[in-house]
């Protein structure tokens, strides 16, 4: 049940935050634009509500492989277990992805010569690698530092509402990093879903690529160094 409580958290998260991606990138949907206080709250409230659901089946709700490397790290989640968290991960992204393909085929189709790389994985408004590093691992480092802060201190039958509530709030307070790091802060939402965005066939993907250097340092490298650190400090602080 462990496993299947991070794959539907997971899915929750990511699939939230896709298909308002969808609707204000694609044509014929009925949100069609960009609104950036609407775009910081779909994101909010889908890792919330996703935090919260994981949590409620039991889980550990990492969400977030970062946090994972992390609790390898400091010893409290042995390699295999890690290895099976990680998958279910995976396999969400794959899943949301596919469950947008599925539910905007017609806007997917009318959407020629319109970017699809950005609907499920994080880019910079303008793309500085070292600066992006930095700034993805200060902005992973403050959210997970704050949920999972609230992780470790809740307890009773609230712990759920206020998991996802500080969720909520964290993603609100960090969407000025959208400008710098594309609002990832988490390797499952972008790497994972890059991943399966090479590989799943989709209409008018137009030959588009994804920018793996981009990918592997600043949302892998830069996010689980960022995610690692919030696990070491929480723990030593906890």
């Amino acid at each position: 049940m462990e496993y299947v409580s991070e794959f539907v958290g997971s899915l929750i998260f990511l699939l939230g935050g896709y298909a308002y991606m969808c609707n204000i990138t694609l044509k014929n949907t009925l949100v069609g634009k960009l609104n950036y206080i609407e775009l910081a709250v779909a994101w909010s409230l889908a890792v919330g509500f996703g935090l919260a659901v994981a949590v409620i089946l039991g889980g550990p709700a990492y969400l977030n492989p970062g946090v994972v490397f992390g609790s390898i790290i400091n010893g409290s989640l042995p390699i295999d277990q890690a290895c099976m968290y990680l998958l279910m991960e995976f396999l969400a992204a794959g899943t949301a992805i596919i469950l947008c393909i599925v539910f905007f085929w017609d806007s997917l189709k009318e959407s020629k010569g319109i970017s699809k790389r950005g609907i499920f994985s994080a880019y910079p408004v303008q793309k500085n690698i070292p600066l992006n590093f930095v700034q993805e691992i200060l902005a992973t480092f403050a959210f997970l530092f704050l949920v999972l802060g609230t992780i470790k201190a809740a307890s009773g039958a609230s712990a759920a509402l206020q998991i996802g509530v500080v969720g909520f709030a964290a993603v609100m307070i960090l969407s000025l990093t959208l400008n710098s790091t594309g609002f990832s802060m988490n390797a499952m939402r972008s790497v994972f879903s890059s991943i399966w965005f090479a590989l799943l066939p989709m209409p008018t993907k137009d030959g588009e690529k994804v920018d793996w250097g981009y990918q592997l340092i600043v949302n892998l490298i830069g996010s689980s160094i960022g995610g690692i650190l919030a696990v070491l400090v929480v723990g030593a602080l906890f």
